[in-house]
């Protein structure tokens, strides 16, 4: 492996984040949030039956797989690349850990019937993820040493 290689897979994560937000975002305006009203599962089912809702919000929850599978890659590329604490390391591995407070606060918005506060810090958190995960990927494109 090498740094292109890296560059290509975190910029694919970050992308992949901010898609997984903007289906979020059209679970929260279609009202789609209580279409699964369990979690993990979807009205009690691995595959549910599909309704327009229930498909907009399962899209949401298979994404969030697709999307931990590629912070999960990031974050042992980095390791196994930079191979010591540096800024690339960090900021994969905050992602990863922002990942599962989010993933945490998903389980809560569904359990607490999208109380709204429970939705906004949903939100919020994800403008996190999003963030560490960008920065990620930007870090991986400065050269050691260089200076702003």
């Amino acid at each position: 492996m090498n740094n292109r290689t890296f560059q290509g897979v975190s910029v694919v994560t970050a992308l992949s984040i901010y898609v997984l937000i903007v289906l979020g975002g059209l679970v929260a305006s279609t009202d789609s949030g209580l279409a699964c009203p369990d979690w993990p599962l979807c009205n009690g089912l691995v595959l549910p039956y599909l309704t327009i809702n229930v498909l907009i919000e399962f899209t949401h929850r298979v994404w969030t797989i697709e999307v931990t599978v590629m912070v999960i890659a990031t974050l042992l590329m980095a390791w196994k690349y930079y191979k010591r604490m540096s800024k690339v390391t960090l900021f994969a591995t905050l992602t990863f850990v922002l990942l599962l407070a989010q993933i945490t606060l998903g389980m809560l918005t569904v359990q607490t019937r999208t109380l709204p506060v429970v939705v906004t810090a949903h939100l919020g958190m994800a403008t996190l993820v999003f963030a560490s995960a960008l920065i990620t990927s930007i870090f991986s494109f400065i050269t050691p040493g260089r200076v702003w």
